[in-house]
């Protein structure tokens, strides 16, 4: 006897309870066949996608058939917003969470979507402000309590992030996602007892157990290792977390990006108008080259902003065609886009970086989305009055310190030392060639020059953007713009030259990592 609707429902509901998606998914699916425009369907199969199966462009499709079934509902919204923030589309993210908010100011749930959105957008002290709103309503809401830690974090509030992932400790010990923020928030002391329950605790517990979480854990102790300066022990514990993770990264395929891109001249870009604006610097480069404490001391100066790393770009990227990895298809879409094209594309960046600025006043427009070194042909397309800030490094001190951090899955390249020291071959092989065939203004900024001279280099790099100097430019560990990144705790801080010959602290285990780099060492090591 077949089911009825409600039955069908109640179904995916139990099957949602015990875990099995794509059963539940599979009951909707059915239900919808016979009741299309059912909303609380449409909304569990939304749920489903966002939430379990992480598959977003379909959670898409079924959204914008609850929209227009449930226009007037602020879960309709919230699950848009969500959707939307997923695929990293958050122009329309934000502008449905507000909807939501709008329709259900009181929502603790929505007020918690919308400060994800929020903090996703770098808009930190909106996020802030949402998600205290929601922890007044719903104050043991674990997740909420998190986010807000993890917002303060990025608003450059330290005090107030380490004083609530304290609170959270006290109250939630084992939790994964606080020793991620913790341990991204601060250098940790060997008598700290977060890490030392991570060390004592966690770790032991997730190795008997096989956790898939204990390629992460052994990684966040490495980096409390070193913070307290056992450095074999960190470099042990980073590589073993390492192994673990599993991740592979196809150096061939990633040399036969680079190699698509060197076909590119200056005869590709002859002529070409794209938007007129002169807001866009891009900081670009690997991690760990200091391009955080670089946007600090920038976005201190009066008429700079920072946007942080900026997602926007690859929006527009994806928008056009080209995917991360495909630089045939991205040399094809530079040689074949029309001025119109290039103008609308140039234009949609202008107006999305200006809109996460949100500082009318701004003249410069700091994005430091560090990988778009890739894609600078396209921005030499787009955006040809835009300016390219190169911040480079010594490459062990360089590569050294993308091994010792707990670098996001995103960047497999770092899973060995061999691999590694191929890629950044490979970016720097890149760079060169963009200097050559890029008609846009760029500029090398070392790491150690800032460090050795903090005001020289600083007066240098404002010159370049064409700006007037600003002595605020040097106060910038005291500025609470936005920083969203791993250097967040040392940017707070005053410049240090610790960093510099960094290397040498593992130099032990860094035989496979100079094979790969000896090239920039003519003269030895």
């Amino acid at each position: 006897m077949a089911k009825t609707p409600s039955g069908a429902i109640h179904q995916a509901k139990m099957l949602m309870a015990a875990g099995k998606w794509p059963a539940a998914e599979a009951a909707l699916k059915a239900h919808l066949a016979v009741k299309p425009k059912d909303p609380l369907a449409l909304l569990l199969l939304t749920r489903i996608y966002n939430r379990h199966l992480r598959r977003p462009r379909e959670a898409l499709l079924v959204v914008e058939r609850l929209l227009k079934v449930a226009p007037a509902a602020a879960t309709s919204h919230q699950e848009a917003a969500e959707t939307f923030c997923n695929l990293r589309t958050l122009d329309q993210a934000v502008a449905h969470a507000e909807k939501a908010m709008a329709l259900a100011p009181r929502n603790p749930d929505v007020l918690y979507v919308a400060g994800t959105v929020y903090d996703m957008d770098e808009q930190f002290e909106t996020a802030i402000r949402i998600l205290q709103k929601a922890l007044a309503i719903r104050p043991d809401h674990l997740e909420s309590r998190l986010l807000l830690a993890s917002s303060l974090r990025g608003a450059g509030q330290m005090d107030a992030c380490l004083t609530l992932c304290r609170e959270i400790f006290a109250d939630n010990p084992d939790n994964f996602h606080l020793q991620m923020i913790y341990n991204r928030a601060c250098k940790q002391s060997a008598d700290d007892p977060i890490f030392q329950h991570l060390r004592d605790n966690l770790v032991p517990g997730a190795r008997a157990a096989n956790s898939r979480f204990m390629a992460p854990l052994l990684k966040y102790l490495a980096k409390g290792e070193d913070d307290i300066g056992d450095y074999d022990a960190a470099f042990t514990h980073f590589t073993e977390a390492k192994k673990r993770a599993a991740q592979t990264h196809d150096a061939f395929a990633y040399a036969r990006f680079v190699s698509d891109h060197l076909s590119l001249t200056r005869g590709d870009f002859f002529g070409s108008t794209g938007a007129a604006g002169e807001s866009p610097v891009f900081i670009v480069g690997l991690p760990r080259c200091g391009s955080t404490l670089l946007e600090q001391i920038l976005s201190s100066h009066p008429q700079i902003a920072g946007i942080g790393e900026s997602t926007l770009l690859r929006s527009i990227r994806d928008q056009l065609g080209p995917q991360d990895g495909d630089g045939a298809g991205m040399v094809r879409l530079i040689r074949s886009m029309t001025a119109e094209q290039a103008v609308e594309a140039g234009q949609a960046y202008l107006s999305g970086s200006a809109r996460k600025a949100g500082q009318p006043q701004a003249q410069r427009i700091v994005d430091k989305l560090l990988h778009n070194y890739e894609v600078l042909g396209l921005i030499a397309k787009l955006l040809p009055n835009a300016r390219v800030l190169h911040a480079t490094r010594d490459p062990m001190d360089h590569c050294v310190s993308m091994y010792m951090q707990p670098l996001s899955e995103w960047h497999s390249y770092t899973t060995d030392l061999t691999s590694l020291g191929r890629y950044f071959v490979q970016y720097r092989r890149l760079m060169a060639h963009w200097e050559t065939a890029l008609p846009l203004k760029m500029m090398e900024v070392p790491y150690e020059g800032v460090v050795a001279d903090t005001e020289g280099m600083a007066r240098k790099v404002i010159a370049f953007l064409g700006l007037e100097w600003d002595d605020a430019c040097l106060d910038f560990q005291k500025s609470e713009k936005r920083v969203k990144t791993l250097s967040v705790a040392q940017v707070r801080q005053p410049i240090y030259s610790s960093s510099v010959k960094r290397w040498k602290r593992y130099e032990a285990h860094l035989d496979p990592l100079k094979a790969e780099l000896k090239g920039f060492y003519p003269d030895g090591f």
